[in-house]
């Protein structure tokens, strides 16, 4: 009996380390799982970064137009008539812009829109407008209905 068991021990190989391949299935399944996961989440996200950099660039415009209207050597404190005019003021002068034309363009590839607005009180202020690629609008107030100033 003895020599029996001995024999049958001898026959079998020594178990070497590694993973059975049931476990490496369940770690597939569990990557496979987390790239699905991924692949919606990732493009909802970019959507919503480029929302936000679009209502930055409204901010920066309306800023930058702020001071071109301020400038003394803007007659009559007008609005500019195109966004080229914030690059190379026709009154003269350095460009309100930093980055020049690429600060004209939103995140979608489309020139931002300026128009001249009024509060309540009678004062006019600029508003600088986009609208995402579904269609939501985006101003320096807010993106969707926040989009509306509240004067």
């Amino acid at each position: 009996m003895l020599l029996t068991t001995a024999r049958t021990a001898a026959r079998r190989a020594p178990r070497r380390p590694g993973f059975t391949l049931l476990e490496v299935l369940v770690v597939v399944a569990i990557l496979v799982i987390l790239a699905g996961i991924a692949v919606v989440a990732v493009p909802r996200y970019i959507e919503d970064g480029k929302r936000t950099a679009a209502m930055a660039g409204c901010k920066n415009l309306a800023m930058a137009i702020e001071a071109y209207m301020n400038n003394p050597a803007n007659p009559g404190n007008a609005l500019p008539t195109q966004l080229s005019d914030l690059i190379q003021p026709p009154f003269g002068g350095p460009s309100y812009l930093r980055n020049g034309e690429a600060d004209t363009i939103d995140p979608w590839g489309k020139p931002y829109q300026i128009q001249e607005a009024q509060r309540s009180d009678g004062t006019i202020y600029p508003l600088v407008t986009t609208t995402a690629q579904d269609g939501t609008p985006i101003s320096q107030f807010g993106i969707g209905p926040a989009a509306q100033p509240r004067f």
